[in-house]
């Protein structure tokens, strides 16, 4: 089995769904995403560094947390049904991909 992914185009009709979110990040506020149906993730960042916490009710902070640095895309190994929560430094977004 191959390492990498080949990602096509994502439909808009999926967009906003368990298999693709986009969250719109505002400096300091912490945004959560739906629970997601997928045993790995991939998350891609904007412009800003976030910081991230996985769980069933997760809350997180500029200082706790898995930083992901600006324009990156990180995968993931994640409990399905759980949710992602996420905060930066400064106004951003990240979008959160299915890969199941």
């Amino acid at each position: 089995m191959s390492q990498y992914y080949t990602i096509t185009t994502i439909s808009t009709a999926t967009t906003g769904t368990s298999k693709y979110q986009t969250i719109a990040l505002t400096n300091g506020v912490v945004s959560t995403s739906t629970a997601i149906t997928a045993r790995r993730i991939l998350i891609t960042n904007g412009t800003t560094p976030a910081y991230v916490v996985f769980g069933s009710n997760p809350v997180t902070s500029t200082t706790a947390g898995f930083l992901i640095p600006a324009g990156a895309d990180m995968i993931f190994n994640f409990r399905s049904g759980d949710k992602v929560a996420v905060v930066a430094g400064a106004s951003s977004g990240i979008s959160i991909l299915d890969l199941d």
